[in-house]
């Protein structure tokens, strides 16, 4: 594991996505489609989208800086390319069962601004098959990476569906099983993190929300499954578990098994555990589940409405985390991923987060 300053600061995984690059509206339409730039192009205006999300993410001072996921329409899709999914002919979605939805309250939104492109609603659901073995044929986010350490001069860090999700986001054709859809899918994931991890990526975090939505499902096998995908991974690893997109769901009410879910990531080999916190309203008593791990805090509410925090709501934030955590296993984040923000709502949010941070350093040197 890699060492990392006090009171580290860090995004999520993705930064403002520019509405020249993507249509914002098209994001749960098929991959691919919400690019704006013709195909010849997309890959320049890519890097130039990198460019930018790092160049603000260095301008706040973070200690880790993401490529924004500028690449990726969202963060599930991207990692279809396995060997053994079928995207094209997608299979119908037939387990809707969740543990935290009545703590959610949805917005009304229109999916697509095209309508033959909607996806069509339950239960009528669909999502890409599993019908074969799941193999890793290519790297599927090392070369994206290797820019980001081209362009960066801050810590590296990288991040990757946990394979506990992207298996209840799969039609399984194939194994017969969850535990052995997430097992094969882990054990696909790993080779994306050990090539990560020889690049020198300084940060490599799986994302698994759906260990917090669905936990009566996963808990029996996710540590398993999270722990093979990690394997052999030398660099510092985190696990981030959240809500869902503050842009998609209107209200976010604490629930109980978000403890749960924590005390479950909290047994893995994972370092860092990364925590919407902010928006939920948390309280500190949440961060005794983390063991022994770092907690990265979500201390910067990403509601559409949310005013930029003060240094001082940050602090307070943090300083109640501390009494829990003590100084040495806090580190600072937004709550959840920032694409769908206004650049410069995402930009004044991290300037706050860092100037604490800062202040945090000082009182605690």
């Amino acid at each position: 594991m890699t060492s990392t300053q006090r009171f580290a600061t860090q995004i999520v995984g993705s930064y403002h996505k520019p509405h020249w690059l993507a249509d914002h509206e098209l994001v749960y339409a098929k991959e691919g489609v919400w690019w704006r730039v013709a195909p010849d192009l997309l890959e320049e205006a890519q890097d130039d989208a990198v460019r930018l999300a790092v160049f603000d993410q260095e301008k706040a001072g973070l200690t880790y800086a993401t490529d924004g996921e500028e690449r990726r329409q969202t963060f599930s899709g991207h990692f279809y390319a396995l060997g053994g999914i079928d995207s094209d002919e997608q299979g119908l979605v037939t387990n809707f069962g969740g543990d935290v939805l009545e703590y959610l309250t949805m917005k009304q939104r229109a999916i697509t601004s095209d309508e033959n492109q909607k996806p069509a609603a339950p239960p009528e659901f669909k999502q890409p098959r599993v019908v074969g073995p799941i193999t890793w044929d290519r790297p599927l986010v090392v070369n994206a990476a290797g820019f980001l350490q081209s362009t960066t001069s801050a810590k590296s860090k990288v991040t990757v569906i946990g394979p506990a999700t992207l298996a209840l986001r799969l039609v399984d054709e194939h194994y017969g099983s969850l535990d052995q859809v997430a097992f094969a899918v882990a054990d696909a994931l790993n080779k994306e993190l050990l090539a990560l991890d020889a690049l020198g990526i300084d940060l490599i975090q799986l994302d698994e929300p759906e260990v917090h939505f669905r936990y009566s499902q996963l808990k029996d096998f996710a540590v398993e499954a999270i722990d093979r995908a990690f394997a052999g991974v030398k660099t510092r690893k985190a696990v981030h578990m959240c809500y869902g997109y503050s842009k998609n769901i209107a209200e976010k009410r604490s629930t109980p098994v978000y403890a749960d879910a924590l005390a479950l990531l909290a047994q893995t080999t994972t370092d860092a555990i990364s925590l919407e916190y902010a928006q939920p309203g948390h309280s500190p008593d949440l961060l005794a589940n983390a063991g022994d791990k770092t907690v990265i805090l979500g201390v910067l509410n990403l509601d559409t409405e949310a005013p930029i925090e003060t240094v001082e709501e940050i602090l307070a934030r943090a300083e109640a985390a501390i009494a829990i955590v003590g100084p040495d296993r806090l580190e600072l984040a937004p709550d959840c991923g920032m694409w769908f923000l206004p650049r410069d709502t995402c930009f004044g949010k991290l300037q706050a987060m860092e100037a604490a941070a800062q202040q945090l350093r000082l009182k605690y040197a």
